[in-house]
């Protein structure tokens, strides 16, 4: 849910900071959610919004505890801290963000499948 709300808000901020004209030539704000199978023990999650993107010091310190770059009041930095923690450190899992200035921004989740219990 935090990776989620992360996008939800990133395309508030391109609405927040896009000119009339820049709306009307795209008018679409898009938040895409996929799920596979990238091979037999691994799952890939990607939640990718066409947001205001991010830049690589930005980028960089995005899963650091208390890092933020939302106004004061609105977040305390811990959301993508957690996320990580939960698929990288307890799950065993990989988060990587992809991002640049002006295309969105994409987190994919990749975890390992769990084989059943017989």
């Amino acid at each position: 849910m935090n990776i989620i709300n992360n996008a939800v808000d990133a395309l508030r901020e391109r609405e927040q900071k896009s000119s009339l004209n820049e709306i009307e030539a795209n008018p679409i704000q898009m938040m895409i959610i996929t799920t596979s199978i990238i091979c037999e023990n691994w799952a890939i999650i990607s939640i990718k919004d066409n947001g205001i993107g991010m830049n690589e010091a930005v980028k960089s310190k995005i899963f650091d505890p208390f890092f933020t770059t939302k106004p004061v009041g609105h977040g305390t930095g811990l959301g993508l801290s957690i996320s990580y923690q939960i698929i990288v450190d307890k799950h065993g899992g990989r988060l990587e963000c992809i991002s640049a200035i002006g295309e969105g921004t994409e987190l994919a989740i990749e975890i390992p499948i769990a084989k059943s219990r017989s």
